[in-house]
Order: C-alpha cells, then structure tokens, then sequence
C-alpha cells in the first residue's frame, strides 16, 4: 500500500516523460474498458487523473477515497475489492 503522494508523484512523473499507458478499468471484477493514452493532468488536490486518448478524446478518473499500490511501471488505484483502475506504461 502507498500514499496517494506517491501514486500521483508517478503520475506527475509519466505526464512529464510523456509516458504511453495503459489503463485498465474494472468495475465489479470485470473488465469495463480498456484504454491507451498518456496523462495531460493529475490534480492531486482534486484527486483527479486526466488521460488523453487521442487528438480530441480525454477522460478523468476521479481516484479520491482510493488506496494506491505504487510499483515502477504500475499504479493500482482501488476503491474496493471489486473496483480498481490500473494505470501501466506500454510496452
């Protein structure tokens, strides 16, 4: 378990290496979607992570009340057992 400072330090990290992700959504233990982009924001104030998808597609995860699992490539942000949004650089 890590501290949201550290989840959005990595965050913060990816948005200035311009990092391509991969972000998975899983809502009820199944997968919702999955998406490739990279970070245009993170607002660690407003616990939000903004991710551009495309030349005019962006989406914002709200990551408040989660707890993060911080690893060199990966940040799992978990608000249950069943509801999680993994962010991961691309291979």
């Amino acid at each position: 378990m890590a501290s949201s400072s550290e989840a959005f330090d990595k965050f913060l990290t990816w948005k200035k290496d311009r990092s391509s992700l991969k972000v998975t959504v899983i809502v009820n233990g199944v997968v919702d979607e999955v998406l490739e982009g990279s970070i245009f924001g993170a607002d660690r104030d407003a616990s939000q992570v903004g991710i551009v998808l495309g030349m005019h597609k962006f989406v914002n995860f709200d990551v408040e009340g989660s707890v993060f699992s911080v690893e060199s490539t990966r940040v799992v942000a978990t608000r249950n057992e069943s509801d999680w949004i993994v962010f991961e650089v691309s291979a």
